[in-house]
This record gives C-alpha cells, sequence and structure tokens, in this order.
C-alpha cells in the first residue's frame, strides 16, 4: 500500500492536475466567443440605434423649423 501512494501523487500532478487546468482554459476560451445568436442580438440593437438616431434628428429638424432660436440637443 505504501508502495501506490508515491505513484498516485505522480499521476495526480503529472496528469490530473494538468488536465483540470487545460479543462477550464477551453471552457475559458470557448465562452469568451460571441455565439449566432449574440451576433444576431447586437445587429438587432445596432439596427435599433441607427432608427432612433434618424427619428431623433427628425425631431431637432421639425422643432428647428417651428422655433428657429431653439438650440438643439439641449
Amino acid at each position: 500500500m505504501e508502495d501506490l501512494v508515491p505513484l498516485f501523487a505522480v499521476g495526480i500532478l503529472f496528469l490530473g492536475l494538468p488536465w483540470v487546468i487545460l479543462h477550464y482554459i477551453t471552457k475559458w476560451k470557448q465562452a469568451a466567443t460571441l455565439t449566432r445568436e449574440d451576433e444576431n442580438l447586437l445587429d438587432e440593437l445596432h439596427d435599433m440605434a441607427r432608427r432612433l438616431e434618424d427619428r431623433m434628428q427628425t425631431i431637432e429638424r421639425i422643432i428647428a423649423a417651428d422655433h428657429p432660436d431653439s438650440k438643439p440637443g439641449a
């Protein structure tokens, strides 16, 4: 039994520990990338922001036409 303890320690040290470290490194790298669903959401948000910016510019033009002395963005 005493002969097996160093064998287990070496096995855990040189096989188990690197496996655990590499496993979690792989999981970390996979989680760091965007999924297709995330990309679609970002595209939708970008389109929505562009449309809102267009609406704000339209509103500012209307206000400027009605009240020439008003300051846009204030």
